[in-house]
């Protein structure tokens, strides 16, 4: 069964950059932008039927105005932690598409390990996090088209500069030592715009999984499920916006932010995915300039190499603690 280009083809997939002129320098202001605004973060322990952590409930101001990010904070009792130098390897994981930062247990895996874990809302979605911001042009059902013919009014700008908030706040904490980000799908899309945008804020390793938001292009023309049928479904209505959809788009794409990551990545990929094309995920791997590896599963679709994968991780994770430098 094959849902996209033969492997041996896929393995050389790399797709002209559509990143326009000013694409660094649009992100550059976004981050100092970013950099100048207060957190105003609170942080409040949460009962939690466990010896071993500490939960936290916390709550920090998102990119621009009146929206308040949720995050769980999930710290491990000084007997247990992982650590080096008095300080804690922490994980930042960012969430799939319509979904949550989900409950504290979804992340005792990695916290009873003895690492930070920060797990955080995307604005609008399915957690405890609003969507404030006015965007200017009409949208379909969902949030891939909010503010579509406008990148600086773009729902996708907000999103990516609150992930680079979460990261300001775990740094802002003083147990924090090296900072690993992780996600699937829209998640993983999220880990990589965060470890291109926040490549000097203490991140040590990105681990995104068959990620979203990447080579919109192909994903539009190789998609049958999942929600880039949103954007089909605006175009219908609006098909003199195409043009103009993709060139906000282009911003917001892992495949243009990949060369800016310098952090080592691990990736992975499933070859019968139909949410995330195959190829959408190559074209990301390939414009990486970094230190990478990626593991790719034949027989799986969007839900990638799920446990197997998981300790794959786990050892990749430790790897790198092991040589990272504080």
């Amino acid at each position: 069964m094959i849902v996209d280009l033969p492997i041996s083809e896929l393995e050389h997939y790399r797709p002209e950059s559509t990143a326009r002129a000013d694409f660094s320098t649009f992100w550059a202001e976004n981050v100092a932008e970013s950099d100048a605004q207060p957190l105003n973060a609170s942080i409040e322990e949460y009962p939690f039927p466990s010896d071993r952590v500490t939960v936290y409930r916390v709550r920090y101001d998102g990119f621009g105005k009146n929206t308040r990010i949720a995050g769980w904070y999930i710290v491990p009792r000084p007997e247990y932690r992982l650590q080096r130098e008095e300080k804690t390897p922490t994980l930042v994981n960012y969430h799939g598409y319509s979904a949550s930062k989900e409950q504290p247990i979804s992340f005792m895996n990695w916290a009873l390990q003895g690492y930070n874990v920060f797990a955080v809302d995307t604005r609008g979605q399915n957690g405890e996090t609003p969507d404030n911001n006015a965007y200017e042009s009409g949208a379909v059902l969902g949030c891939m088209t909010k503010g579509i013919l406008d990148h600086k009014n773009y729902y996708y700008r907000y999103a990516y500069m609150d992930c680079v908030r979460a990261i300001d706040f775990v740094r802002s904490r003083p147990e924090v030592g090296p900072i690993i980000v992780q996600g699937g799908s829209q998640g993983g899309g999220l880990a990589l715009a965060t470890a291109a945008l926040a490549q000097d804020k203490g991140i040590v390793a990105a681990m995104p999984d068959v990620p979203y938001l990447s080579c919109f292009p192909r994903a539009i023309e190789m998609f049958s499920e999942g929600p880039y049928i949103e954007l089909v479904n605006y175009w219908k209505s609006h098909p003199y916006d195409v043009e103009t959809s993709y060139q906000t788009l282009s911003y917001f794409d892992g495949m243009n932010l990949a060369e800016r990551i310098t952090c080592p990545v691990l990736l992975s990929i499933g070859l019968l995915d139909t949410v995330c094309p195959p190829s959408t995920g190559f074209a990301v791997y390939n414009h990486l300039n970094c230190e990478k590896t990626l593991k790719v599963y034949p027989f799986n679709g969007h839900e990638g190499g799920g446990q197997h994968h998981d300790t794959i991780k786990w050892q990749y994770v430790r790897d790198i603690i092991a040589r990272s430098e504080l």
